[in-house]
């Protein structure tokens, strides 16, 4: 949501907007902040607080309102100016290595040394760009170098993931279980670009030592540059952990790990290992191996947070034994269970370890929580793992070892929570509104059935084919083009596939930058995919990228066609006899047929159709309104509510 000064409601994320602070400052506020304003709406999950409270309270207590707002203007301009000398290094080098040059260059400047060309960049687009680091001042440079990290590695997919991003909610997550670190040391065995353990000392932690190890040489690099930057002294390795432990004897007292997730473990791996006192895993996967290598460099009194792929909970075989030997050994203190999404790259839910020596001996229950529908647990799970109270207020359970090593020594918290107790009032509210939404969408779509009526067309109009439209001036077409790595960064946000066609929902570009692109479409421009059937939409905003599959088709003539009812012809049915190919059919853009009618006639054509997808719509409506209702009454039944003001209301028809 957007910030609302003076009235509506505000999200924590929105409070961080509005003073200029990081989401973790709204946290601490809301809990050492005696005065800071109470919840007006929403759940215990999902806070939602007065917007007129909350800038009575900012007014009150200048102080918060950090530095960062008054500066974001310029900010912005510095960081508009990094993007201006990045158009140098694009199609000359990748955006990883791109990023390197950034804070390789960024701490030249601070430290005063000679930069110099690299990676097949020309000298002089490193001198432009230190010119332009060298003007922003020095308590900014770290955090408008990570601005232009966090954008390009959004273009990055999956493969930012591997190494961490800058903005990554894991890693805030893994940063705010380390935050209360005082002294000792803090580990990271998959440290990245450093996004999780720096993080960690922005919000709060003072270990008198920082170690990460990284196997990625690039990424090592970065983190370095990063630490430098923010002046904290990281003690970095460039190791591949798995195959050899760099450092045997390091004991840390918070390990943080985000290790790849699916690693296969290598053949030259030795399962010879010391720190596998808990069992050999198999070499599909990793997981068990991370866990039991932070277990082994934890101090007497430390702990470990890991987070695995959910199948390291549940899956069995060597997995489950080396499980049961964490639970026997009383290593595991908590599970948690966080929702999917939590990675721009995948949808896969997390698992959150817990793990340490405390009391590790007489340690007879494990805490599971299942925060699987919180929105956003990276701000929630340090509050639950300390505060009972908060604790309250998230589905979760106590478990005794004996029970959890009693059979494959499952630990998906899903599956040991008891059933949740049901809201009366809330059961009753639902019922309500689904029945009002049911027969809401019954009513329209009863009355737009009525109305529904066939164009009147005179005679049968002439059919050419998008070839011979194109041949005759009438529209353009444009096939999408694979993307540059260096553009993909500037485009970011816009590009439109096949799927979004299919949904016929374009991600919005009225909040993004105004940029000039060859490949953007314009108001009206026609999005067409022709893979096992044709879909089309009419992109009536503009600034979009196809991508994959998608084409675009302008109309140039609108004395000729009109662009709603050329998507809805050439979706027709009549074209899907042109289909070829045995594993994914493909409709031939260039044959496919489009009758015109007259302009007029178009026109009615698109109405007629638009309102009888507006009836379906509206029976998909009714139908899952039904099935909501027909569910909560079951609901009802299974707690005892009653949905009735009499006993045999509802059966007098």
């Amino acid at each position: 949501m957007t910030p609302q000064p003076g009235g509506g409601l505000l999200a924590p994320s929105d409070i961080a907007d509005l003073a200029g602070v990081s989401r973790a400052a709204v946290s601490n506020w809301r809990k050492r902040m005696t005065d800071f304003p109470q919840p007006a709406s929403g759940t215990a999950n999902k806070p939602l607080f007065s917007a007129s409270e909350v800038e009575s309270w900012l007014a009150a207590h200048p102080d918060k309102k950090r530095v960062e707002s008054i500066i974001n203007s310029a900010a912005k301009e510095w960081e508009a100016q990094l993007w201006g000398v990045a158009n140098l290094f694009r199609g000359h080098t990748s955006v990883h290595a791109m990023g390197e040059i950034f804070v390789q260059t960024a701490v030249d400047v601070i430290e005063a040394r000679p930069s110099y060309a690299g990676h097949g960049i020309r000298q002089a687009s490193v001198d432009q760009l230190r010119e332009v680091l060298a003007d922003i001042p020095r308590p900014e440079l770290a955090n408008v170098i990570d601005r232009v990290l966090e954008r390009t590695s959004r273009s990055l997919g999956r493969s930012a993931g591997e190494t961490g991003f800058v903005g990554s909610r894991t890693s805030f997550l893994l940063a705010s279980l380390a935050s209360g670190l005082r002294g000792g040391t803090l580990y990271d065995p998959a440290c990245g670009i450093g996004v999780a353990l720096l993080e960690a000392v922005e919000m709060g932690a003072r270990p008198n030592r920082i170690v990460g190890h990284e196997i990625n040489t690039a990424a090592a690099e970065i983190a370095r540059g990063r630490a430098i930057l923010r002046g904290v002294n990281l003690d970095l390795r460039i190791a591949d952990v798995l195959h050899h432990d760099p450092d045997p004897e390091l004991r840390a007292d918070v390990v943080i790990a985000e290790p790849p997730f699916g690693m296969r473990i290598d053949r030259t791996t030795t399962m010879i290992d010391p720190r596998l006192r808990f069992g050999i895993p198999p070499r599909s996967s990793g997981d068990a191996f991370w866990l039991q290598h932070v277990v082994a460099h934890l101090a007497d009194e430390g702990v470990g947070y890991v987070l695995t792929s959910p199948g390291m909970l549940f899956r069995r075989g060597a997995e489950a034994e080396i499980r049961r030997n964490l639970l026997l050994g009383g290593w595991v203190h908590a599970v948690v269970g966080l929702p999917g999404k939590m990675l721009p790259h995948t949808s896969i839910p997390l698992a959150l370890w817990v793990l340490g020596k405390t009391r590790a001996v007489t340690r007879t229950e494990v805490l599971l929580i299942d925060a699987s529908s919180v929105d956003a647990p990276e701000n929630e799970v340090a509050d639950w793992l300390s505060d009972d109270e908060a604790l309250a207020k998230v589905p979760h359970m106590r478990v005794s070892v004996e029970e959890l090593t009693a059979g494959d020594a499952d630990l998906s918290p899903g599956r040991w929570m008891l059933s949740e107790e049901v809201d009366e009032v809330e059961v009753e509210r639902e019922f309500e509104q689904t029945r009002q939404d049911m027969r809401r969408a019954s009513a329209a779509l009863g009355e737009i059935s009525r109305a529904v009526a066939a164009p009147a067309t005179s005679g049968t109009p002439p059919v050419l084919t998008v070839a011979e439209l194109v041949e005759a001036g009438a529209i353009e077409t444009a096939s999408a083009r694979p993307l540059r790595e260096a553009d993909a960064a500037e485009l970011e946000g816009r590009q439109v596939d096949a799927a979004a066609v299919r949904r016929r929902e374009l991600p919005s570009v009225s909040d993004l930058d105004r940029i000039q692109a060859r490949e953007l479409t314009a108001p009206g421009d026609v999005l067409l995919t022709a893979m096992h059937d044709i879909q089309a939409m009419v992109d009536e905003e503009g600034g979009h990228v196809p991508v994959g599959s998608v084409y675009r088709i302008r109309v140039v003539d609108h004395t000729k066609l009109d662009p709603h009812y050329l998507a809805d012809a050439l979706a027709g049915e009549w074209n899907l006899r042109l289909a070829s190919g045995a594993t994914i059919p493909r409709i031939p853009v260039r044959e496919i047929e489009v009758p015109v009618p007259s302009l007029h006639e178009q026109r009615a054509i698109h109405f007629a159709v638009s309102e009888a997808r507006r009836a379906r719509d509206l029976a998909t409506e009714a139908a899952k309104a039904a099935d909501s209702l027909a569910g909560t009454m079951l609901t009802a039944v299974r707690h005892g509510i009653s949905l009735t003001t009499t006993p045999t209301e509802g059966l007098q028809r």
